[in-house]
């Protein structure tokens, strides 16, 4: 069932946020609460050889976005999914071939919540957090405040 929702996903994005598709971002994995995502370094670099600060960023709002897309599939749900407010640090320059983008584990009572406003409401949002780090630490963080309004299948 997740492979099905990881096409759909990666079907959705190319459909609907075409920079994606430009960016060459894939999926890597996701394990039911936590998206990973990567892009290549090559169509990402600035003129210094490292990944694009606006790459980086577009990225981690993917990966949230595509976290809260999974979450709402998994749970049978639909819903218009948006960005509220995202910020971004970026703490040393990122050089690696291939960039990922991971989720960080989201508290399940937040997840609870989420769902439960989401049933009795019709809306909900939800903060997703994601980094991008290697085995000398972290690149970047990021964490955004996603909406959702439910819809139709």
């Amino acid at each position: 069932m997740d492979e099905q929702f990881l096409e759909e996903l990666g079907e959705t994005l190319a459909r609907e946020m075409p920079i994606s598709k430009a960016m060459a971002i894939e999926t890597v994995s996701w394990d039911g609460t936590q998206l990973a995502m990567k892009m290549p370094l090559t169509p990402n670099r600035n003129h210094q050889y490292s990944a694009f600060a606006g790459s980086l960023n577009a990225l981690c709002t993917v990966v949230g976005w595509g976290t809260v897309f999974l979450l709402l599939k998994g749970d049978g749900q639909y819903g218009n999914i948006v960005i509220r407010r995202g910020s971004i640090r970026y703490l040393r320059p990122v050089r690696t071939p291939e960039i990922v983008a991971a989720g960080l584990c989201i508290d399940p009572e937040q997840l609870a919540y989420f769902f439960e406003l989401l049933r009795s409401k019709g809306k909900s949002k939800i903060d997703i957090q994601a980094e991008i780090a290697d085995d000398q630490g972290t690149y970047v963080t990021f964490k955004g405040s996603y909406v959702v309004q439910s819809e139709s299948p």
